[in-house]
């Protein structure tokens, strides 16, 4: 019995829908491969190349069952052979994508993420934060020393006037006042 099924599944993987779906399928999966062994190496190269045309491949054969491709005459100018070309329909061609675009994401819940290494992210300070922004804006505005702010803030305070009193018609010592410059 299961020889008899092995053998029914060899015949129709012999044959000419069959192999033309894996034709169709096969770029696709190639595509997949390529872009998972740059983004995450070998190991998800495979899985996404393998996902691809395993999602793929039984799709665009029952898109060929329900719409079979055309066949239309490619003539060689220079030997003058004429030959039957099959060509894809619109079905076949909408199923083919919307396999290869759907099967990343399948393989990603199948292997539950772990085909690319996770990323913790850096707790960083508010004051290292602040000052890492004050040093990319030293950079680019391509300043001698980093601008002053308002502590606390990314307020600028140079250019303006020099602080005197936080509240109008309040006078300060002299003492207070440059304790204040000092701090703003």
């Amino acid at each position: 019995m299961l020889g008899n099924a092995l053998k029914s599944i060899l015949k129709t993987l012999g044959g000419e829908t069959s192999r033309g779906a894996a034709a169709e399928a096969l770029p696709g999966a190639g595509l997949n491969l390529a872009l998972g062994m740059l983004s995450g190496g070998p190991k998800a190269g495979l899985a996404y190349g393998a996902g691809d045309f395993l999602l793929n491949y039984p799709l665009v054969a029952l898109a060929r069952k329900i719409s079979p491709p055309l066949k239309t005459e490619v003539k060689n100018v220079l030997t003058g052979v004429v030959k039957e070309v099959p060509v894809p329909s619109g079905l076949e061609r909408g199923v083919n994508f919307a396999a290869s675009i759907g099967s990343a994401p399948l393989v990603d819940y199948v292997t539950q993420g772990s085909l690319y290494p996770q990323i913790q992210p850096q707790v960083v300070s508010q004051l290292e934060q602040e000052q890492q922004q004050l040093l990319q804006r030293q950079a680019i505005n391509r300043q001698q020393q980093a601008q002053q702010l308002a502590p606390g803030t990314m307020y600028q305070t140079v250019g303006l006037p020099r602080f005197q009193s936080p509240v109008p018609g309040i006078t300060l010592s002299d003492e207070t006042l440059r304790l204040l410059a000092e701090a703003y």
